[in-house]
Formats: C-alpha cells, sequence, structure tokens
C-alpha cells in the first residue's frame, strides 16, 4: 500500500506564527491539572471568606470604644471592662485573621506545587513525544526555560494569583456594602475613583505585557548561550575562548537585564500612579467625612470604620490593578507551555497503527522524497532494498542525504512521498514504540549518560540483568577495560561520557546495541574520529554486533565498507550508483572517485608518521 502524505510540522518548531491564546483556551489547557486539586483550592476559597469577616471586624471594636466609651457616659469600672474587651477582641480578630492567612497560603502553596508537577511532567513527557525537526529547530536553552520558570508561573497563576483576586474582590465587595450602609454620600465619592483606576489598569498592562513578551524572549536566549557554552567546555577551553564566552554571555545577560529592568520601570510608574491617586482621593475624603462628623451625619466610630475601609478598600483595588499587569506577564508564559502542550507531534502513532511483529529485517524505500523546509528537496526519489541479514552502506558527500535515509527507517522523520518499509509492510503501520524497539542504533558520537557504566549498557534494554550487561560488554570487547575501572561496571562516567576515551564510549555503545537484540542495525560513521588501535578494537566489536542483522552503514572512511553486500552512492539526494566494492570500483565512476580522493588524503598522513622524528 502507498500512503503518501505530507507530514504535519511543529509550528512551534518550524517558526511559525500562532494566534495568540484567549484566556478560555488558556484555562482549557490547564484544566486538567488544576482539576485534582479542586478539594484544596475550595478550602482555600472557604479560608479567603473567613479572612475576609476577620478583615471587615477589625475597626468594629475601635467603633465601639469612640461611640460607647470614650463619650464619657460609662462609669469608670464599667468603662475599664469595656476597654479591655475592646483590647481582647482586637487581639482575637488579628490572631484569627493571621492564623487564616498563614493555613490559607500553605493549603494554596500545596495545591500549586502539585499542579505545577503535573504541568512539567506532562511537558517534559510532550517534549519527548515531540519529532526529531522539532528538537532540531528548537534551542534547547528555551525548553529548559518552559519547563522551569514558565511552568513555576503558571502554578501560582492557576492556584495562589487566582484565589487571592478572589480574596480582593470579596473584601472590595464587604467595604462597598458596609460603607453604603454607613453613609452613601461618601461612598459614592469613593467609588468615583474607579472608572480612573480601571482607565490607568488597562493602559499600563498593554504596557506590561508587551514588555513582558520581549524579556521573555531574551530570557530564553541567555539560557540558550549557557547551555551551548558549558556543553562545549572542552573546545573552549582547548582554544582559550574562556574571555569570549563570558563576554558573548555577559551581552546577552545585559539584554536580559535591560529587558527585565524595563519591565519593572513599567510596573513602578504604574504603582506610583496608582498610589497617588489613592492617596489623593483618601486626603479628600477625609476631609469630607470630617465635616460631616461635625455636622452630626454620622459619629466619630463611624467615620473610624470608614477611614479604615477607605485604606483597606484601595489596597486590594492597587492590588486587583497590579494583578492584572501580573497575570499579563504570565500569560505570555503560560502560553508558551499550552503551545507545547496542545501541539501535535508531526511524526506520531498512526489511527491504525498496530504492534510490530519481530522483525526479519527486510527494508525497503520506495521512492522516497523528503525535505526538511519546503522547497529544499533532501531526497528525490530514492529507492533500494536490503535484504534480511545484509549489509547495505550508504556513501557520498556531506549533505547527500545519507544520514537522512537512516532517520526515515525509525521514522525519526516521515517521508514527503512514498513510502520506507519492513518485512513488505509500511513502517507507518506499526507503532512508534514497537518500530523503535527492533532498532539499534550506534553514533558517530556515542552519548552516554551521567551514570554507571552498567546503567549506560542496559539503556539499550528494559530490565536487563548483570549477566547480560556483562556478556554484551565482552561482545564489545569492552569488559576487560570497563573491568579495570574504579568500581567497574558500577563506576559513574561523567556527563557525556567525557572521562572515557571516544574508543572506550564507542564499545560500550556497541554493548548497548548488543544487548538491545534488534535485528535492524544502524552504523553512522562509528570509527571516526579514532586513532588505529581504537579503531581495531571498535571495528572488530562492531563485526559481532552486525552478525545476522539487517544493517545500514554510513561512512566516511571507505576501507571499513569494502565487504558491504551493497553499497549505494548518493549524490544530492539520488542514488547515482549501486553494487559492491568491486564492481563500483570496476565502473570508474563516483564511488571510485571518492575512493582514490580518500587514499590520497590519507597517504601523506601515514608517510608522516612513518617518518623518523628530527630530534
Amino acid at each position: 500500500m502507498n500512503r503518501s502524505a505530507q507530514p504535519a510540522v511543529e509550528s512551534i518548531a518550524s517558526g511559525r506564527a500562532r494566534p495568540r491564546m484567549r484566556a478560555r483556551e488558556l484555562l482549557a489547557v490547564f484544566a486538567p491539572y488544576i482539576r485534582p486539586e479542586r478539594p484544596r483550592i475550595v478550602l482555600g476559597i472557604g479560608l479567603v471568606v473567613l479572612s475576609t469577616a476577620t478583615t471587615l471586624l477589625r475597626p468594629w471594636p475601635i467603633k465601639y470604644l469612640f461611640d460607647r466609651v470614650l463619650e464619657g457616659r460609662m462609669a469608670l469600672d464599667q468603662a475599664a471592662r469595656a476597654i479591655a474587651l475592646v483590647a481582647l477582641a482586637l487581639f482575637a480578630i488579628a490572631t484569627a485573621d493571621g492564623v487564616l492567612r498563614a493555613f490559607r497560603r500553605h493549603v494554596l502553596k500545596t495545591a500549586g506545587q502539585h499542579v505545577g508537577f503535573r504541568i512539567q511532567t506532562a511537558l517534559y513527557g510532550r517534549l519527548q513525544e515531540m519529532s526529531l525537526g522539532f528538537h532540531e529547530r528548537t534551542s534547547t536553552g528555551e525548553l529548559i526555560t518552559r519547563i522551569t520558570r514558565d511552568v513555576d508561573k503558571v502554578q501560582d497563576l492557576s492556584t495562589e494569583t487566582l484565589v487571592e483576586a478572589g480574596s480582593h474582590l470579596l473584601k472590595l465587595a464587604g467595604m462597598i456594602g458596609v460603607m453604603l450602609w454607613l453613609d452613601w454620600r461618601l461612598s459614592a465619592a469613593t467609588l468615583l475613583l474607579l472608572p480612573l483606576l480601571i482607565a490607568a489598569t488597562a493602559y499600563f498592562n498593554r504596557r506590561v505585557r508587551r514588555a513582558e513578551r520581549s524579556a521573555r524572549g531574551i530570557e530564553g536566549a541567555v539560557t540558550s548561550v549557557a547551555q551551548e557554552a558549558l556543553g562545549a567546555v572542552r573546545l573552549i577551553k582547548a582554544y582559550g575562548r574562556e574571555a569570549h564566552e563570558r563576554e558573548r554571555f555577559a551581552a546577552r545577560a545585559r539584554e536580559g537585564a535591560d529587558a527585565n529592568i524595563g519591565v519593572s520601570r513599567t510596573e513602578a510608574i504604574f504603582s506610583s500612579a496608582i498610589d497617588a491617586l489613592v492617596a489623593l482621593v483618601t486626603a479628600s475624603l477625609l476631609w469630607l467625612g470630617a465635616r460631616r462628623v461635625l455636622a452630626g451625619s454620622i459619629t466619630p466610630g463611624d467615620l473610624f470604620v470608614f477611614v479604615s475601609y477607605l485604606r483597606d478598600f484601595y489596597e486590594p483595588v492597587g492590588q486587583l490593578s497590579k494583578l492584572g499587569g501580573r497575570v499579563s506577564r504570565i500569560s505570555v508564559r503560560a502560553e508558551k507551555v499550552a503551545e507545547v502542550l496542545t501541539e501535535t507531534p508531526a511524526v506520531r502513532d498512526e489511527p491504525d497503527a498496530r504492534e510490530a511483529p519481530r522483525f526479519h529485517g527486510e527494508i525497503e524505500l520506495r521512492g522516497v522524497d523528503f525535505a526538511y523546509r519546503a522547497r529544499q528537496p533532501v531526497l528525490d526519489g530514492v529507492s533500494f532494498r536490503a535484504a534480511p541479514g545484509s549489509i547495505v552502506a550508504l556513501v557520498g558527500a556531506s549533505g547527500s542525504g545519507k544520514s537522512t535515509v537512516a532517520s526515515l527507517v525509525p521514522r525519526l522523520y516521515d517521508p514527503v512521498r512514498g513510502e520506507v518499509a519492513i518485512d513488505g509492510e509500511d513502517v507507518r503501520r506499526f507503532t512508534l514504540a514497537s518500530l523503535r524497539a527492533q532498532i539499534a542504533w550506534v553514533l558517530q558520537t556515542s552519548v552516554l549518560f551521567h551514570a554507571s557504566v552498567h546503567d549506560n549498557i542496559a539503556y539499550g534494554k528494559t530490565a536487563a540483568t548483570r549477566e547480560e550487561v556483562e556478556g554484551a560488554a565482552r561482545a564489545a570487547n569492552a569488559h576487560d577495560f570497563i573491568a579495570a575501572l574504579p568500581r567497574g561496571y558500577d563506576t559513574i562516567v561523567g556527563e557525556r561520557g567525557d572521562t572515557l576515551s571516544g574508543g572506550q564510549r564507542q564499545r560500550i555503545a556497541i554493548a548497548r546495541a548488543l544487548i538491545r537484540d534488534a535485528p535492524i542495525l544502524i552504523l553512522d560513521e562509528p570509527t571516526t574520529g579514532l586513532d588505529a588501535e581504537s579503531q581495531q578494537e571498535v571495528l572488530a566489536a562492531l563485526e559481532a554486533l552486525m552478525q545476522g542483522r539487517t544493517t545500514l552503514v554510513i561512512a566516511h572512511d571507505l576501507t571499513t565498507i569494502r565487504s558491504a553486500d551493497q553499497i549505494l552512492v548518493f549524490d544530492r539526494g539520488r542514488i547515482v550508483e549501486r553494487g559492491t566494492h568491486d564492481d563500483l570500483m570496476a565502473s570508474r565512476g563516483r564511488y571510485a572517485e571518492l575512493v582514490e580522493a580518500r587514499v590520497n588524503v590519507e597517504r601523506p598522513a601515514r608517510r608522516q608518521r612513518r617518518a623518523p622524528s628530527p630530534h
């Protein structure tokens, strides 16, 4: 069955601009991660209600003191008891308010941590599912920022920030109700400021959001520079470029600092404007309220309650107005997280995909076209067949399409046209997990994890036993040097395997491929960069690895593929020659040119190695 399909390309990775997500869309994305915390959030809301009640009660003991005690109508002993009760009431209300606030913070922080954990885990899992093309187009630093800082901000917004907003709204509603009951004229004057506050908030929110978007983009770039430099620290030290890297990082970090200063400046101006407005209206209304007390319209206790509420009234108004800017900033980060969570991987299981049976190992490409970007073809009509258990070598200049062909077999990418088949079936008919479980890789640069040698080898097979790990190491000619390590198989290798030589890393990678016992093997220039002795040891290990497996070999060192059953010569995405080594040498075509060019490069190097030292 020939299924030709243009693969979807993740919009984030391809750089296509996505429309901004509305609040409703963001809520729909994050709701599944928030929903399990509903009991804690409901408890937090209940604590908000109780805390609001204590806030509204705070000035009333003083009102009683002004209106009933200080007027001088009580006997001294009775007044003393009343004053004691007022003091006790103030203490009880303040204590209850503090306990409720602390408990609420704890409950909401706990809910937020749980929400953040779920989002972070889901985000990391989705990044693992995204296609190789996505990761090649998106910087590692940007992705790390999304997993860490962006998720932290989203978890605060999803729980504590929104509940705090509810707390402020509830306080405002309660205070407005009491103020209207005490004196509607003063209340009306107080509320005159609200339209001005709303207009100022809308204006500054737009400015804060623009500034935050700029700062967020630079922040990801700073992380990328740091990650890139730390990953290449050996090269940096070898070339003495530490000062250059410090300057490069400092330049980016300075941009990030300037951008964040811009955000802070906008927020500071906003906060100052709000505070000035609040101070102006408070002074004006205090003057008006005092005149109404003198006129006998309200009592001194009423004025005290009113002024207390007035002070507390504009605090939540100011917080809510600032909250808009905070939400605007966090929503930028939330969009970055939501983009990944809602993205559909370009390479994924087809709806009718099934578990792959144990492969015999026949590989066939049928008229395959491929392009990483539109109108930039990498493969053009590639067709070939690799018989089960055979060795097929892919040769050609850099960029000719060899590695792309190898990447299509395990569906790291999907072809634009044509199909890749194993044992006669399109690989898209199989689930990705069952397909890739039967393919082993040995790369040019072996990837080792910061873990034990045992764990690095066992990475190729789930639940591998100690005996299986050691057996694979022996077959890969790696057991002897592993046994000589300080803790043998339990020795922790450095990050990326830097504590081992290139040949040792490669033999551990071969052991990892051996333990996988996969019927299909891909060797991507496995001996490049090794010295002659290490190369021979690795080649001997590869001989054991290739036995009985269908093997695709990508190699610049053409002497390592002379015994291949079939050699495919690529040029600009097409197969221009195919055959055995002897057949291709006899035809005096492109392959023969490559071999002769390689020999001409290596001959002077061998002479130089054999030449006696002048010293």
